[in-house]
């Protein structure tokens, strides 16, 4: 197969901060974040295996059915947000070394979170519980999209300008690392 050229490259490029930046924006009001992930994911998977961007209206219905969906992961995820802040701030016992250990355990399942992503990307109609199952059975392709989360999480830290396109590079990242790392879970 002929490796693409710059213009190709390029395009890729555009339409995948293009995706990043629309799915940042519909997840600001934080409960349609997950929602708005899981239209990020299927848009990134449609723009990776057609070379064109998606439709929209499969994505808004996508997004609209994952509203629900998401409550839950919205609530684990200010849980583990808040555990983190008091173990952080002093606030319980335990001090810099359990503070490693949970940072460490969150970035586990926030790999987990963006395999599931994946797994909800390729097939919409799957379910959020069934594809975070098939994800936490894949060590190799969590631990991968661990480490280039918590990456980009400092890239983002670093220059918050960047947040938008971290989001699409990011879920990019996540559907070849699964395509390379994970094969049952095509």
């Amino acid at each position: 197969m002929p490796r693409p050229d710059w213009r190709e490259r390029f395009a890729l490029g555009a339409d995948v901060a293009l995706i990043g930046i629309l799915t940042t924006v519909v997840a600001l009001p934080v409960l349609t974040a997950p929602a708005a992930l899981a239209a990020g994911s299927s848009a990134i998977r449609h723009r990776y295996t057609s070379g064109s961007l998606p439709p929209l209206r499969p994505l808004l219905h996508q997004f609209r059915h994952g509203l629900l969906r998401g409550l839950p992961v919205i609530l684990l995820a200010a849980a583990l947000l808040l555990d983190l802040t008091a173990i952080g701030r002093g606030w319980v016992p335990g001090g810099p070394l359990l503070l490693i250990l949970t940072a460490a355990a969150i970035a586990w399942l926030a790999g987990v979170a963006g395999l599931t992503l994946v797994i909800v990307g390729r097939n919409p109609q799957s379910p959020w519980r069934a594809a975070a199952r098939i994800a936490g059975n894949q060590p190799k392709a969590v631990a991968a999209i661990s480490a280039t989360g918590v990456l980009a999480f400092f890239l983002a830290l670093t220059i918050p300008v960047t947040i938008p396109l971290l989001v699409g590079i990011q879920l990019f990242a996540a559907h070849i690392l699964a395509d390379r790392l994970s094969p049952f879970v095509r």
